[in-house]
């Protein structure tokens, strides 16, 4: 008898422990959480899977593996990354503002291997062989292997080329005045002459300019074959670092 009393005593202390570590286990399967990656990287939605190392989370976009190694926060819905932020409390009339940076590329269009396009997206590196797109402050993170084509589309070509043009029209109209003595009648020199002139020079240059920048405007486009491999993603990162 006593022994059965024991044995059922064991059974529930043990039933306990498992229970009570299942419960404090931020990553279990089924919750609905925020996690918060260390390159600043957030997303919403439900842990599907728990494995040793790495947990399968889906969003309402899409179903991602995130290594464990890589969350920095996992955090209920209504939370937020600024939530976690230490605050001064030596000084009341001090409160630091942390705000988050994530740089991000000029809008491109994106062309994968299964024949979708997404257009007018920023990209964002997440890491060797994925990364992060953004559209209307939704994300999804790609994977490198099925990219074909990004085409980054110019930009502004006109204010370039006005801005370009008018500088170019302001020095042909100011130099001549601004380096000449004046004399003669009526007396039209020097450096105040020079400013008018180049400023009245620089109008029809800067359109000159402007319409040149559109005619000779093209797309910085980037083809890459199937599959994933070191020139691919270094090539993808360069892409990425001289349109931020």
């Amino acid at each position: 008898m006593k022994n059965k009393i024991f044995l059922i005593t064991l059974f529930m202390v043990i039933s306990i422990s498992v229970n009570a570590q299942q419960s404090s286990d931020s990553l279990r399967e089924g919750r609905y959480c925020k996690v918060v990656l260390y390159n600043g990287y957030q997303a919403e939605g439900t842990v599907t899977q728990r494995g040793n190392d790495t947990i399968e989370f889906k969003t309402d976009i899409v179903q991602l593996s995130i290594p464990v190694k890589d969350i920095k926060f996992v955090m209920n819905p209504e939370f937020d990354i600024s939530d976690l932020e230490e605050i001064d409390t030596l000084d009341y009339n001090k409160i630091p503002i942390v705000e988050a940076k994530i740089d991000t590329t000029d809008e491109c269009d994106l062309y994968m291997s299964d024949r979708s396009v997404m257009k007018d997206v920023l990209l964002i590196v997440d890491s060797d062989s994925t990364i992060v797109v953004v559209k209307e402050k939704r994300s999804k993170i790609v994977n490198i292997a099925g990219i074909r084509k990004i085409v980054f589309k110019a930009s502004a070509p006109f204010g370039k080329g006005y801005l370009a043009g008018s500088v170019v029209g302001f020095f042909i109209g100011f130099i001549p005045l601004a380096l000449s003595r004046g004399g003669g009648h009526p007396d039209f020199g020097g450096f105040g002459a020079g400013v008018l002139l180049g400023l009245v020079c620089s109008i029809p240059t800067g359109l000159i300019g402007g319409v040149i920048g559109v005619l000779t405007a093209y797309d910085d486009t980037y083809l890459f074959e199937n599959g994933i491999y070191p020139a691919k993603i270094k090539r993808i990162h360069h892409a990425m670092n001289k349109h931020y």
